[in-house]
C-alpha cells in the first residue's frame, strides 16, 4: 500500500538515476569551463604575489629613507601597486590582441619598462627574507675575523717583545751582581760598585718599565680580542638580546658592534703611534747601537753583542706592529636590506651595460683582504680601487632575482596562450572552411544514411545507450529472435580488439528502464551481458560505417526520390524488415520514421544511427 502523497518507490528511484546523470552532465559542462576558470585563476593568483612583493619592497624602500609611514601614504603606495599591476595585465591583454605592429612595439617597451619595475622592488622583497640575515652575519664574521684575526697577531707580538724585555731586565739584573760581586761584565772591569754596575742597574730599570708598559697595552688587546669573540659567538647563535624589539630585526646591534670594531682599532692604531711606544722605542734603538758610556765625568766603553742583537730584534718587533684597516658590518636588515638589494642590482645592471661584471661580495672581499695584506707594500691604484669598489650580485643573490623574474614570467605565460591576431584566425577558419571537405562529408552522409543503411544500424538502437557519459550494450542472453544472436556473436567477437569491454555495471533495473525509455524491444528481458565503449568507438564504428559506404552501392535519397516518380510513387525503397520486396507495401522515404539522432558526450556533431532520446530527457 503506497501512503497518500508518497511517490512509488521506483519513482524515487528514477529520480535518483536522473538527477545523477543530471550532475554528471553538470559535471562536464564544468570541466569543458575548467581551462578558462584556470586561467583566471592563475591571472589573479600571480597578480596578487607580485603585488605583495612590489608593495612590501616599495613600503620598505621608501621607510629605510623616510621612518615610518602614514596609513593614507601606505593606501596611497599600494593603490599606485595595483595599477602598476592592472597596467602590466592590460599590456599583456593587448599586446596578443589584434594590433598593429607599431603600437605593439610601444606597448612591449612599456611592458619591459613596468616588468623591471616589477622585478626591482620583488628582489628586493624576497632579497629581504631569503639573505638579508645571512649577509648580515657573514659581513658581521668577515669584519669581526679580520680584526680579531689583526689583533691576535698584534698581541703575539706585544707578548714576545714583553718575554724579550723581561729577559733582558733579568740578564741585566744579573750582570749587575756579577759586576759588583766578579766584575769583567765589560772589558777589563774590576769588580766593585762602579760606572758599569750602575749602567747595569739602569738598563734594567729600564727594561722593566718597559715591559711593564708593552704588557699593559697587550692586556688592553687581549680584552678587545675577547669583546669581539663574544660579539661574534651571540650573532651566529642569533641571540634574541642582538634583535631590536621594536624592528625585529639587529641592524641596531650591527651599528654597535660596528661602532666597537671603529673603536678598537683606532685605540690599536693609536698603540703603534703612542708618543711613549716611540720614545721607549727610540732609547732601546738608541742603547742597541751605544758601546761607549759616560759616569760623573768618567768615560767607559761596555760592548754587549747579546744584549745588543736582543735589542735590535725589540726595536724591529715595535716597527712591524700592524695597521688595522677598518672594516665594515653592513647592517642590511629589514627596511636597509631593500637598499642594498637595489644597490647590488644597479651596480651589475650598470656593469652589465659597460660589458664589466663588478665582483660579487665574497669575491670583494676576498680581494680587499690581499689589497689590506700589501698596504706596507707600495701603493698600487689597484688596492685603492679595490677598496672603494661596491659589491654587484653575488651568487646566492640570482636566487631571489629569478623568484621575481620568475613570477612575472609566468604572468606572461598565463597571459600568451591565445591567438595573436583573431580576424587573421577567423579568416583562415573561414578559408578552410570554404576549401574543405566538409559539405561533401555531410551530403554522403545523409545519402548513405538515408539510403538505406540505417536499417542495418536499426538492431543497434534497441540494446545500445549511454549512461554517466559512457556508451553501453545491452546484449540480451534469453531471446530467440535472429537479431539477438547476431548481437551476441558480433560483441564476442569485438571482445579484446581495443573496441568494447565486459562490465557488470549498471544494475539491470537501470539497463531496462534505459531500455524502455527508448522504446526497445529487449526492455523486458531479465538478463543481459553487458559492454562499454570505449571513449569514441561508437562514434567511431558508426562513422565509418557510413562513410565507408560507396555512393554506388547503395542508392542516394536523389535517386530513390525519382524511381518513386517514375513508379508512381511505388519507388523500390527500402523494405521494412519481414516484408516482401513486390511493391505492395514498400516504403517510400516520405513515410519513413524519423531519423534517431543523440550527441556523444563532450562532443556537438551527431552521431548516427545511436540509441534515441525521448522528449523530455535530460541531454
Amino acid at each position: 500500500m503506497t501512503l497518500p502523497g508518497t511517490p512509488p518507490r521506483g519513482v524515487k528511484f528514477d529520480r535518483a538515476v536522473d538527477a545523477l546523470e543530471n550532475g554528471t552532465q553538470r559535471w562536464q559542462r564544468l570541466r569543458s569551463a575548467f581551462p578558462g576558470f584556470i586561467k583566471i585563476f592563475l591571472i589573479l593568483g600571480l597578480a596578487a604575489l607580485s603585488w605583495l612583493a612590489t608593495y612590501s619592497g616599495m613600503i620598505e624602500l621608501i621607510a629605510a629613507n623616510t621612518g615610518p609611514i602614514d596609513l593614507q601614504y601606505q593606501i596611497a603606495i599600494g593603490f599606485a601597486v595595483a595599477m602598476l599591476m592592472a597596467m602590466i595585465i592590460y599590456i599583456l591583454d593587448t599586446l596578443f590582441s589584434p594590433i598593429g605592429w607599431g603600437l605593439r612595439t610601444l606597448y612591449i617597451f612599456g611592458y619591459v619598462f613596468l616588468t623591471l619595475i616589477s622585478v626591482g622592488f620583488g628582489f628586493g622583497f624576497y632579497w629581504k627574507f631569503l639573505e638579508s640575515r645571512a649577509e648580515a652575519t657573514r659581513s658581521a664574521e668577515t669584519a669581526i675575523a679580520h680584526v680579531q684575526g689583526s689583533l691576535q697577531k698584534s698581541q703575539v707580538q706585544l707578548d714576545q717583545l714583553q718575554e724579550t724585555l723581561v729577559t733582558l731586565t733579568a740578564l741585566s739584573k744579573q750582570k749587575a751582581v756579577d759586576e759588583r760581586e766578579k766584575g769583567n761584565t765589560c772589558p777589563n772591569s774590576r769588580p766593585g760598585d762602579g760606572p758599569r754596575r750602575r749602567l747595569r742597574d739602569a738598563d734594567a730599570r729600564d727594561f722593566a718599565f718597559i715591559s711593564e708598559f708593552i704588557g699593559g697595552r697587550s692586556k688592553t688587546v687581549k680584552a678587545d680580542f675577547d669583546a669581539l669573540a663574544g660579539d661574534l659567538t651571540m650573532i651566529i647563535r642569533n641571540d634574541p638580546s642582538t634583535f631590536d624589539p621594536a624592528t625585529g630585526t639587529r641592524n641596531n646591534f650591527m651599528r654597535a658592534l660596528n661602532r666597537k670594531l671603529d673603536l678598537t682599532i683606532t685605540r690599536f692604531n693609536a698603540l703603534r703611534a703612542d708618543p711613549q711606544l716611540s720614545e721607549h722605542r727610540d732609547r732601546l734603538a738608541e742603547r742597541s747601537q751605544k758601546t761607549t758610556f759616560s759616569d760623573g765625568g768618567t768615560t767607559f766603553a761596555c760592548p754587549d753583542p747579546q744584549l745588543q742583537s736582543a735589542l735590535r730584534g725589540v726595536v724591529k718587533a715595535i716597527d712591524r706592529l700592524p695597521e688595522i684597516e677598518k672594516p665594515d658590518v653592513t647592517a642590511v636588515e629589514g627596511s636597509e636590506a631593500i637598499v642594498e638589494a637595489f644597490r647590488r642590482l644597479t651596480v651589475t645592471m650598470i656593469g652589465a651595460v659597460q660589458f664589466k661584471l663588478p665582483p660579487g661580495p665574497e669575491e670583494l672581499r676576498e680581494l680587499q683582504k690581499r689589497a689590506v695584506r700589501s698596504v706596507q707594500q707600495p701603493p698600487q691604484a689597484s688596492n685603492t680601487d679595490v677598496l672603494s669598489l661596491n659589491p654587484g650580485l653575488g651568487n646566492r643573490d640570482y636566487i631571489p632575482l629569478f623568484i621575481a623574474l620568475f613570477v612575472d614570467f609566468c604572468i606572461l605565460l598565463v597571459s600568451i596562450n591565445r591567438p595573436i591576431n583573431r580576424f587573421q584566425m577567423l579568416v583562415h577558419l573561414a578559408r578552410e572552411a570554404r576549401e574543405g571537405p566538409i559539405a561533401e562529408i555531410l551530403a554522403r552522409f545523409h545519402d548513405t544514411h538515408m539510403g538505406g543503411l540505417r536499417q542495418e544500424f536499426q538492431v543497434f538502437q534497441h540494446v545500445v545507450f549511454d549512461f554517466l557519459g559512457d556508451y553501453y550494450v545491452a546484449v540480451p542472453l534469453s531471446a530467440k529472435s535472429m537479431d539477438a544472436r547476431y548481437l551476441a556473436n558480433l560483441f564476442v567477437s569485438l571482445e579484446g580488439k581495443g573496441i568494447v569491454d565486459r562490465v557488470l555495471l549498471p544494475p539491470t533495473f537501470i539497463v531496462r528502464r534505459k531500455l524502455a525509455r527508448q522504446s526497445s524491444d529487449f526492455a523486458g528481458e531479465r538478463s543481459f551481458r553487458l559492454y562499454r565503449f570505449r571513449d569514441g568507438a561508437w562514434s567511431k564504428m558508426v562513422l565509418d560505417a557510413i562513410l565507408g559506404t560507396e555512393s554506388n552501392e547503395r542508392p542516394t535519397a536523389a535517386a530513390m526520390a525519382n524511381s518513386s516518380r517514375a513508379n508512381g510513387g511505388n519507388g523500390s525503397g527500402p523494405h521494412k524488415a519481414g516484408e516482401s520486396g513486390n511493391g505492395k507495401t514498400q516504403q517510400t522515404p516520405a513515410a519513413r520514421e524519423p531519423m534517431t539522432v543523440y550527441n556523444l558526450p563532450g562532443e556537438d556533431l551527431p552521431a548516427l544511427p545511436g540509441p534515441g532520446r525521448q522528449d523530455g530527457e535530460p541531454s
